[in-house]
């Protein structure tokens, strides 16, 4: 039996370590485990789905499907605290180990789970149209991820870090990603509601974590099992107790909470990981989709410059003509507005339709740009908790712009400058 619970943990660690490769680290661009794992398995067991229960069935489940995560999410959370409360809380009160007023506080982490999830769930991420523009057009055009064009979909302007959402079927202001465990896309007016649910649970598990090892960890103490003997219910042998052999004896005691001790351990570290970076990118004033797409310009930038720099050492056995650039214009073709998920983006992003040259010639890339969207930690941060689109300037201009003797024009003249 022990050599079967050991064998699932460390099964468990291992397919968790190759999903989080696999699915978030690995670049679906360049490594093979992750374009298969991301794209090419999604695609084939979707082909094989619709093979087997038909177009008709498969259309009467998408309904169910957008909302695929958000019961998963509902069942593990209800669940891990069914278990805590029915059976975690009598544990807590028989210890010596953890006071029973964590009994109280539970209930307060518990309320604060859900309200963060409703309010995640429920909170629109803004849609620009032809009449909110004016609310949500902050940015200026920094002519590398965004140029001044037109929606492809919605044929309106399409304002510098907006991007349309296919399964939100609205043009997003400041667009991040469209997170499946809330059926939403995140934008300018939800991000710091997204970052308050992911804020909650990094906490909720690891308060778990600790809880429930108090609770393990005082069973432990109070019948001093590691200097315990213990008996072989197959052959009857007396063995004395190491760190798995009790482990094995609480995994049996108390199943339930090994099992939510382990669950919140993993889930704790993947949720701080994933935190982690959008306080990053949000210290950076980026988005998700920025994000990549900034990796795909640096990706393009390095290949670009290398093969610049060969062809400088090449030049002394044949004559090269080398063309030097004054970037900061010099990026091959558009930046694709892909769809973008938690972890990044499902496509290629950056399409190389640069002008082409001879064989002759060689394009120095110049320097790479710079994200002009960055205006300092404390700005950026603020720019998240307090929105342009909710300050008093740009909902004076949104309501100018609903002036019918033409307001608006001058309103935009006089827009502040926010970068």
């Amino acid at each position: 039996m022990m050599i079967i619970i050991t064998t699932t943990v460390v099964a468990f660690f291992i397919f968790f370590l190759f999903f989080l490769y696999a699915c978030v680290i690995a670049d679906p661009e360049i490594s093979n485990v992750g374009r298969f794992c991301t794209k090419l398995l999604p695609k084939l067991l979707y082909q094989q789905l619709e093979k087997t229960v038909g177009k008709k069935v498969l259309s009467r489940l998408e309904t169910l499907k957008d909302h695929a995560f958000q019961l998963v999410y509902l069942t593990v959370v209800l669940g891990a605290w069914s278990i805590m409360f029915c059976y975690g809380y009598e544990e807590i009160e028989k210890s010596n180990y953890i006071n029973t007023n964590h009994q109280y506080s539970g209930y307060i982490v518990f309320l604060m789970c859900m309200s963060s999830f409703h309010y995640a769930c429920n909170t629109p991420p803004g849609s620009v149209t032809a009449t909110t523009m004016e609310l949500f057009d902050h940015y200026d055009y920094d002519n590398v991820l965004y140029k001044d064009q037109l929606c492809p979909t919605l044929k309106i302007r399409k304002i510098a870090r907006s991007k349309y959402d296919r399964f939100s079927r609205r043009h997003v202001p400041r667009f991040d990603h469209f997170c499946g465990w809330i059926n939403q896309a995140v934008g300018e007016q939800n991000y710091r509601w997204f970052l308050l649910f992911l804020t909650v649970h990094v906490g909720m598990c690891f308060y778990g974590s600790w809880a429930v090892s108090r609770v393990l960890y005082g069973e432990v103490m109070e019948k001093d099992l590691l200097n315990a003997s213990f008996f072989n219910a197959i052959t009857g042998a007396e063995v004395q107790a190491d760190c798995w052999i009790v482990f094995h004896y609480l995994f049996l005691r108390h199943t339930q909470l090994c099992g939510i001790f382990v669950l919140m351990s993993v889930m704790s570290v993947v949720l701080f990981l994933f935190l982690s970076f959008h306080l990053y990118i949000t210290s950076k004033n980026m988005t998700t989709n920025e994000f990549f797409k900034w990796k795909s310009v640096r990706r393009w930038h390095k290949k670009e410059k290398q093969k610049y720099e060969q062809s400088l050492q090449y030049a002394a056995g044949k004559k090269a003509n080398h063309k030097a650039s004054n970037y900061p214009s010099l990026v091959p073709g558009e930046l694709s507005d892909v769809d973008v998920g938690c972890t990044g983006p499902r496509g290629e992003l950056l399409h190389d339709s640069a002008p082409s040259v001879t064989d002759s010639e060689v394009l120095d890339p110049g320097m790479l740009p710079t994200n002009i969207y960055d205006k300092g930690i404390i700005a950026n941060f603020k720019e998240v908790f307090y929105p342009y689109s909710f300050r008093e300037e740009a909902i004076q201009r949104y309501k100018s712009s609903l002036n019918p003797r033409g307001s608006s024009t001058k309103a935009r003249e006089s827009k502040p400058k926010t970068i």
